[in-house]
């Protein structure tokens, strides 16, 4: 864990990547600000899987999990940016133009200007009328006794006789308003001070009072008449009511207040009040240690969770590191030796800049052709091992450059296997293709490096050379070269940040590019082409500020720059003619004092490219350092001495899988979708799985395929837990069937034999015959050879499923066979069809078919009904079909009678369509 001495000046970046990542982003923000390393990667995981990132309940307690000191608490409006009330820092909800929340980091505030940090747009200074505006105000009931004692405490007290102080009032009046409030054991006459002074005060900022006695006046006439519920009756006439706007907590709308002194009041329960204002999670500090002599009395914190633990413990991408390492594969000579031809061209060039004086004063002294033919041999030789210099350093760097690209290609490629699928779920795919087609951009990181060395190299020896030249400049010419480099140095973290900003907008619109080019025909259909463009928009314009603030700092820094070097330039020529300097060294100490500024300029031009770069490989390297979904299993002494020995593993077990989950449950983002689930499937069962959309079949096959953990209970596979080595080999021994299934955009025969390891010719009679698929390949074009379109495109659903089946009935080994809606967009009788073949083939391995059509599940020996994330029902069918009230029995019937009430009905026009051809049908 990286530790800082204190809470940051700026609030640290974090851009989300889609809209329901405010909360890991803003919480990322708040750790680092206080000096926690934290990985976002794994905050975006965590929030998917066992934590809600969108409560900020569940922010709270992360925060306080994750090293600090925080509570969640509700103010006034107005309470929140006052240092009396100790809000900030904070994690804040605010209301954005579409009418929905979002969460953002209140860092600071500093006169007028509030430093906030919103995920979506990056950090930003706002007026305090401009953040208040946005603010989220929430109503909330709370006893009125409660309220009653918060109001009395220095949490109210201070803030409301701060906004007192604002309006300029004596210390004398807001003593005595201030007492006679907290006089009254009662909530009203605090809530009505509190309301009097916050009418006054938006009295004042409209120029409609002047502050001071007026406004103390004004204040102390309206709690007074405010301290009592109003009464409606002649003599309430003079009374001043102050509007429920500025009320800061009201009774219910529906609440009766009883008569002061009247019996009802031992009669009623306690009262309630709803308070109104933002809520807030604020951060005091760093979580302090206890005392060495409470060690032995408090109790240890219990340690994190896993998924809490790899934020912390995940260290940061370091990009030149990860670079330096990739580029020192191929050793260290390379490098070095690059270096030295680079100095040595620089050098180079140097000499040429004297060699050109020395020529013009040579052309003085020298009378005869011969002595001029010499001269220019011996210039243009120079010139030609300059040249053959240059040659093997530009071709080294586009070596190192391609070497580097596909390497770190060639990571990225072994690493997306590995990774979880829970990895890709947290993450939009445009992200992550982003982040793959930015790949291209690393071959131009070695050009960019040695451009940068021979500028410095290049900036050292002209220093040097005015140095000779003008030796009372030494100390001029010494603070230039340190003033462009240092420029430049520190322009980068700025530059670095507001590129990273502009980043993360532009993978973020990816996202809608992506989606509309395969949307496209479902947005038309809709009509949501509007809503569409309004939501881009707003991306848009983030991402044109973003850019734009990028390109004024760059702008600013190359103003800044150009005035500095033109002053050095002029220094350092006027300050050589006046210690009377030879004229014959005014042109080469010009051209030298102007190269320093053109030099400067060029290494922060060479600089600013540094960020983007960097930037970009920190996101092309988050993927290659996430943890791989294969964990280290324990260690196994039988299975070390036969990778020791080089032996073979032992092969698995012959027919169906053994299945027990007990006790499991499983949470997605905080949420749990199923809950003690106790299920036991012994080998070669087949199993149908039925109920409502929504109920947690999907996700109960899931935990198999190793997309779901259990937060809960134990899944075990033969006997033995499904993590690690255990998981990778059991879907290697699964067959699943699904509608989710990739088809690749290549031919029908390649798409059959993909994943299977079987020999073409000897899978591909087999699969067309068991999947039924010979009438496909008739009407392909080309046959087998014929590609199937991006995602199947060009064949139709009910085809596609059917490509699908053929697929895994050609693998070999299965134990365990996953249909998951494996007959989607074919008709009754070609579905009964297909799964008497299926598990006829599959007869020996354990069978799981998740269906909607109950009707197929009578033929099975075993049925679950899941329902709510929970197995209401399991047993054979005809034993649920007799039972009171089964729930099996109601979706039965249910589904008959849609048969024959619905589609049967004779109010249908049939048509049927075959071979392109449309026709109507009879009943």
């Amino acid at each position: 864990m990286t530790v800082l001495p204190e809470k940051r000046f700026f609030v640290p970046e974090v851009i989300q990547t889609s809209q329901m990542d405010c909360g890991p982003a803003s919480l990322k923000a708040l750790l680092e600000g206080f000096g926690i390393a934290a990985s976002y990667g794994r905050l975006r995981e965590a929030c998917q899987t066992s934590v809600d990132g969108t409560s900020i309940d569940t922010l709270e307690e992360l925060i306080l999990q994750l090293g600090l000191e925080a509570e969640q608490i509700m103010l006034p409006a107005d309470h929140v940016l006052l240092p009396e009330s100790e809000a900030l820092p904070a994690i804040i909800i605010v209301r954005l133009p579409n009418g929905l929340t979002h969460f953002i980091v209140v860092w600071s505030c500093h006169a007028n200007w509030v430093q906030v940090m919103d995920p979506g747009a990056g950090r930003q200074w706002k007026t305090k009328s401009q953040f208040l505006r946005d603010l989220f105000l929430h109503r909330f009931p709370v006893p009125a006794e409660a309220w009653r004692e918060w109001a009395g405490s220095s949490g109210f007290l201070q803030p409301l006789q701060r906004r007192l102080r604002d309006l300029n009032l004596p210390e004398t009046t807001l003593t005595r308003l201030t007492d006679q409030a907290l006089a009254d054991p009662g909530w009203r006459s605090l809530a009505a001070l509190d309301a009097a002074t916050r009418l006054a005060t938006a009295i004042v900022r409209a120029n409609g009072l002047e502050a001071g006695e007026e406004a103390g006046r004004m204040i102390e006439r309206c709690f007074l008449d405010n301290r009592t519920p109003p009464q409606h009756d002649d003599g309430a006439a003079a009374v001043l009511p102050i509007p429920p706007l500025y009320w800061s907590v009201t009774p219910p709308a529906d609440s009766h207040q009883p008569e002061p002194g009247s019996d009802e009041i031992d009669q009623t329960p306690p009262e309630e009040l709803l308070l109104h204002g933002a809520v807030l999670v604020r951060v005091t500090g760093r979580r302090t240690e206890p005392p060495a002599d409470l060690d032995d009395v408090m109790p240890e914190p219990a340690p994190l969770p896993p998924e809490l633990a790899a934020i912390l413990e995940e260290p940061p991408v370091n990009p030149v590191r990860e670079v330096w390492r990739a580029l020192g594969q191929d050793g260290l000579l390379t490098p070095t030796v690059l270096a030295v031809a680079l100095f040595m061209a620089t050098l180079a060039v140097t000499i040429q800049a004297l060699l050109f004086q020395g020529a013009l004063r040579l052309s003085r002294s020298l009378t005869q052709s011969d002595h001029y033919l010499s001269g220019l041999v011996a210039l243009f030789t120079f010139l030609i091992v300059l040249l053959l210099l240059e040659w093997p350093i530009a071709a080294t760097t586009q070596r190192l450059g391609r070497r580097l690209e596909t390497r770190l290609r060639i990571t990225f490629l072994q690493k997306i296997p590995r990774l979880s699928d829970r990895y890709f779920h947290s993450r939009l795919t445009s992200d992550m293709t982003q982040r793959a087609y930015d790949l291209r951009q690393l071959r131009t990181l070695p050009a960019l490096g040695v451009d940068l060395l021979r500028l410095v190299f290049q900036l050292l020896l002209t220093t040097i050379g005015v140095i000779i030249l003008q030796p009372h400049s030494a100390l001029l010419a010494i603070l230039a070269t340190v003033t462009f480099v240092s420029l430049s140095w520190l322009s980068n973290p700025l530059l670095e940040e507001r590129d990273l900003r502009l980043r993360s907008h532009t993978g973020a619109l990816s996202r809608f590019y992506l989606d509309a080019l395969l949307g496209l025909i479902p947005l038309r259909l809709h009509g949501a082409e509007r809503a569409f463009r309004r939501e881009h928009e707003g991306l848009l314009v983030e991402w044109i500020r973003a850019g734009q603030n990028f390109s004024r700092l760059s702008i600013a820094l190359q103003g800044i720059n150009a005035l500095l070097y033109t002053g050095f330039v002029v220094w350092i020529t006027f300050a050589y003619i006046i210690n009377g300097g030879e004229v014959s060294g005014v042109l080469l100490l010009f051209y030298w004092a102007l190269s320093l500024p053109l030099l400067g300029q060029r290494i922060a031009e060479v600089g600013q490219q540094y960020p983007t770069l960097r930037n970009r490989i920190v996101r092309i390297l988050e993927p290659l350092g996430a943890p791989d979904e294969v964990e280290i299993d324990p260690p196994d002494p039988t299975a070390v001495s036969n990778e020791t020995a080089g032996t073979e593993p032992m092969p698995p077990p012959e027919g169906g899988v053994k299945i027990d989950l007990r006790e499991v449950t499983v949470q997605a983002g905080g949420h749990v979708i199923l809950h003690d689930i106790n299920l036991t499937l012994n080998p070669g069962d087949h199993l149908a799985v039925v109920g409502p959309s929504g109920a947690g079949k999907s996700s109960l096959v899931g935990l198999l395929l190793g997309w779901h953990k259990a937060a809960g209970g134990d899944c075990l596979v033969d006997g033995q837990p499904l993590h690690g080595s255990r998981l990778r080999q059991l879907r290697r021994q699964t067959a699943w069937v699904d509608p989710a299934v990739q088809l690749w955009s290549r031919s029908l025969l390649e798409n059959l034999t993909y994943g299977s390891g079987a020999d073409p010719n000897a899978a591909q009679s087999f699969a067309l015959e068991a999947a039924d698929l010979y009438d496909v390949v008739e009407r392909l074009e080309n046959g087998l050879q014929t590609p199937l379109g991006e995602g199947g495109g060009l064949v139709s659903g009910g085809e596609g499923q059917r490509v699908r089946l053929g697929r895994m009935m050609n693998r070999s080994g299965v134990r365990l066979v996953i249909l998951d809606e494996p007959f989607r967009g074919l008709d009754r009788a070609k579905r009964r069809e297909l799964l008497a073949r299926v598990r006829h083939h599959w007869r020996d391995a354990t069978l799981i078919c998740i269906t909607h059509d109950v009707d197929e599940t009578q033929d099975f020996e075993r049925v679950i009904v899941v329902e709510q994330g929970q197995i209401i029902e399991d047993g054979p069918p005809q034993t649920l079909l007799g039972r009171n009230g089964s729930r099996y029995q109601a979706l039965l019937k249910a589904e008959e009678a849609v048969q024959t009430g619905l589609w049967q009905s004779a109010a249908w026009r049939r048509l049927w369509l075959e071979g392109g051809r449309l026709t109507e049908r009879d009943r």
